[in-house]
């Protein structure tokens, strides 16, 4: 080839595209490296953390098990099992597999040698801890997905440029990248949603043929509801859409085989729960009757309690979770979500009816799955639950915005004049609250507090070095303690009477209390004798102790060393001084 056939080759030819493919390709990697060089500040939360250490536990052969002794799930399972030994793995109770299996994929796709050194080294400052790292590659994977589901949706349903403007929206959405950063899942989540709608979406074109026989894509859809179901359970309800759109296009066998498929794909995790607990969501069935927050439904407190008794459901209760998720998605949510701009196409969409019926069929199911996952999130989440739904169905609230768009820049005289212009500008006005989180430094790469990477490591290697299979230790965040230290913690009991009934089944050396638990807004209460007993309960006088500095002889960690500001180990004496640290 010479050189005016190369010239034309990258001008007109192949090669224009393919170079406008190769920059498009580079912007999107240099604008996902700036967001988590930026942005990532670790795992947030110890929903996320369960679910990491349960996706490490299944990649090195664990199964479904966890690192996390939670007081609950310890006493469930004496009372199926009263032989059961102390140092026994427990079974992991509280999540859907769905997220720990891609964990697990992504870990064991690596070879051992470099899956191990992601655990075996503390960060420095500010950089982040190397498992982390990995959660963060594998959202950023998840959600570069998203971005081209959203893409292939919005030209299905309209045109090329109406997909090209809802993937490069999504793809500079603050919310949707907030979420991403968090590691917790969302992305994951949004990847099948927006699988469902695809499948629905060749479904509807199909729907009018002639044959009695159901489209696969309706299978599909019921396969990817029932793996919806699997990574978070609310979303399950999406499978009575997928179900109501086949009955609504006259497709009743089609129904019945979406319905039937879904079920098939959760069945296995459903009767394995059943096994275990003897209820088939194990023990987040009762995230139902519980509520952050609520001195009486705290999941937190019924997690930490040495009993296997589950709370009572209160219609109240449920009521009150509905109006506030209602409230919290209507005011706030939904306008965040898509971005305001885009909400406000989405919303202000519905006085027009587009040319093609599949996108107004498809738009009108959307409102409706959207209307029952915020309903059916509200109920069945405790108020710990990250993966909302305003958020998760960001990519099709953007879709049928843009959507809506188009038709407005189309059918106006000044807009059709600056296309580009307008386009800009609507893009400019989603990217400008991700342009404005950007602008911020760079954060540390470990959410402290509570989070401290270093030592926790420090403690595992100290517990593993030490070999005592009788000995455990305790921590307030245990999840975050038992991924960063690769070793099984305790969760702290509620009481004083359950930490001594489980010191007595398995000695615990040390007790890690970290800002989640010492906050210094506390410390002041702790001062008034009556305060501290209604607030705190027994634990008060452990709490009293760290600031005094005599802690009761009674307690078996008696010795209390500061490792940062509200920050503090207990441990046994003996053990402390058999360790010489």
């Amino acid at each position: 080839m010479n050189a005016q056939a190369w010239i034309h080759w990258l001008e007109q030819g192949r090669g224009a595209a393919a170079l406008k493919g190769l920059a498009l390709l580079l912007g999107v990697v240099a604008l996902s490296l700036t967001v988590a060089y930026k942005q990532f500040h670790g795992p947030r939360t110890e929903e996320t953390l369960r679910q990491a250490d349960l996706g490490r536990s299944i990649a090195t052969g664990e199964g479904f098990t966890t690192s996390v002794n939670y007081p609950q799930v310890y006493a469930t399972m004496r009372a199926e099992q009263p032989e059961r030994a102390p140092g026994r793995r427990l079974p992991e109770v509280y999540h859907p597999p769905g997220y720990p299996l891609v964990i697990a994929t992504a870990l064991k796709l690596l070879p051992a040698a470099q899956r191990d050194a992601l655990f075996a080294e503390a960060p420095a400052p500010p950089d982040g801890f190397g498992a982390d790292y990995l959660l963060l590659a594998l959202n950023v994977l998840l959600f570069w997905v998203a971005v081209i589901q959203t893409w292939r949706l919005g030209t299905r349903l309209f045109d090329r440029k109406v997909g090209g403007m809802a993937a490069i929206a999504l793809l500079v959405s603050m919310p949707a990248w907030t979420h991403v950063v968090a590691v917790d899942g969302a992305a994951l989540t949004m990847v099948l949603l927006l699988g469902v709608f695809q499948c629905l979406a060749r479904a509807d074109l199909v729907a009018d043929a002639a044959s009695g026989r159901p489209s696969p894509w309706w299978l599909g859809a019921g396969a990817l509801a029932g793996l919806l179901f699997l990574t978070d359970y609310p979303y399950g309800i999406v499978v009575l859409a997928v179900s109501g759109h086949a009955l609504w296009r006259r497709r009743s066998l089609a129904a019945v085989l979406a319905v039937a498929v879904a079920l098939a794909v959760a069945t296995p995790w459903l009767l394995r729960n059943v096994a275990v607990t003897g209820s088939p969501l194990g023990l987040a069935g009762q995230d139902l009757a519980l509520r952050a927050g609520d001195p009486t439904a705290d999941p937190a407190v019924w997690r930490n309690t040495l009993s296997a008794e589950t709370p009572a459901i209160s219609l109240n209760k449920l009521g009150n979770k509905v109006l506030t998720a209602l409230q919290s998605a209507l005011r706030d949510g939904l306008w965040s979500g898509g971005g305001l701009v885009l909400t406000a196409f989405f919303v202000t969409g519905w006085i027009y009816r587009f040319r093609r019926e599949s996108a107004n069929r498809l738009r009108t199911l959307f409102a409706g799955v959207l209307g029952l996952l915020i309903v059916t999130h509200g109920l069945c989440n405790s108020g710990e639950g990250e993966r909302v739904p305003t958020v998760v169905a960001t990519p099709l609230i953007i879709v049928f915005g843009v959507g809506f768009f188009a038709v407005l820049a189309a059918s106006s005289e000044f807009l059709r004049t600056w296309p580009r212009l307008a386009v800009l500008g609507l893009l400019g006005m989603q990217a400008l609250p991700l342009a404005h989180d950007l602008a911020e430094p760079r954060r540390i790469h470990f959410s402290y507090p509570p989070y401290y990477p270093a030592f926790f490591l420090a403690l595992g290697q100290e517990m593993e070095l030490r070999g005592d299979p009788v000995a455990g230790w305790m921590c307030d965040v245990p999840a975050g303690a038992a991924w960063y230290a690769s070793d099984r913690v305790w969760s702290r009991p509620a009481t004083l009477r359950d930490f001594y009934s489980v010191d007595v089944d398995q000695h615990q050396v040390a007790l890690v209390l970290t800002p989640a638990t010492l906050d210094r807004p506390f410390f002041a209460e702790l001062l008034d004798a009556e305060a501290n007993v209604t607030r705190f309960g027994e634990w008060g006088k452990i709490y009293t102790g760290l600031i005094s500095g005599e802690l009761p002889r009674t307690f078996p960690l008696s010795e209390s060393r500061a490792l940062a500001p509200n920050f503090q180990l207990l441990v046994d004496p003996a053990w402390a001084g058999t360790t010489g640290k």
